[in-house]
């Protein structure tokens, strides 16, 4: 039983949407995985090929037999070089500059938290 042509673009087309999705959240880990040490990248890389396969494995179980073709997995790593190589230059600077934006923000609630903390401290010994 063969597959009609239009289903064939279709899933090829899903196949090149998963590698940029790919690609997507290579780069939202990239700054995290840049900031972390070499235990939580490496988690970071864990959690990436996790979430990678898991997403293949479930496109090719939508496929009929659950069975992939060749022609899918070879779209897949286009769309995720098309992402490393024409989207991903103008992209991951933005994702880089609101982690730094996070971080930041995260720092000064700590900060912040630091002064209450203390404050409270203070005044609760003083109603003894």
């Amino acid at each position: 039983m063969e597959i009609s042509l239009g289903l064939q673009a279709i899933r090829l087309l899903l196949a090149l949407l998963l590698g940029l999705s790919t690609g997507l959240l290579y780069d939202l880990l990239r700054p995290l995985r840049r900031a972390a040490g070499m235990i939580a990248a490496a988690g970071l890389d864990a959690l990436f090929c996790l979430l990678t396969g898991a997403g293949i494995f479930l496109f090719a179980m939508s496929a009929g037999d659950g069975k992939l073709g060749q022609w899918e997995l070879c779209a897949a790593l286009l769309g995720f070089l098309a992402w490393l190589h024409l989207l991903s230059p103008f992209v991951l600077p933005v994702f880089e500059k609101i982690h730094r934006f996070l971080v930041a923000g995260l720092a000064l609630c700590k900060k912040s938290l630091k002064i209450f903390l203390h404050f409270t401290k203070f005044f609760f010994q003083k109603l003894h």
